[in-house]
């Protein structure tokens, strides 16, 4: 961005090298145009900065979730696919949405309410189903 504003600059020396009658409607034109070029030259080499700091920032965030997730993942993470993965859960019916949630039943023992995941609000499991387990 640099060879923006050293074209602007040479452009505002010119004018003044001209010695450019500042009294004069031409003057006074030509001179406002650098002024609003200059002006441009900085907001733009000030947005080209805060585009680099920025891609800095995301490429960074971008390392940290890579790393996170290679944490999180092993290479030897596999899904369970057990033939009984279907009876480990039961469904419950969400009182103020109807949405239907299913849930773990190991922990409908160790809870007394869950939150529904659609509307955010709470739903008190009963002992029958804490039971039916």
């Amino acid at each position: 961005m640099n060879s923006i504003i050293s074209k602007v600059s040479y452009l505002n020396g010119l004018v003044d090298g001209l010695k450019i009658d500042k009294s004069t409607n031409e003057g006074k034109m030509l001179i406002e145009i650098v002024n609003v070029l200059k002006s441009m030259a900085e907001e733009i080499d000030d947005m080209s900065r805060a585009q680099k700091d920025m891609e800095d920032y995301v490429d960074a965030m971008d390392e940290d979730l890579a790393d996170l997730q290679d944490n999180l993942y092993d290479d030897d993470y596999e899904i369970c696919k057990c033939k009984d993965e279907g009876e480990n859960f039961t469904e419950i019916q969400c009182p103020n949405c109807n949405d239907t949630v299913y849930v773990d039943k190991d922990i409908l023992e160790q809870r007394e309410e869950l939150t529904c995941p659609n509307c955010h609000s709470s739903i008190p499991i009963k002992d029958e189903l804490k039971k039916s387990k």
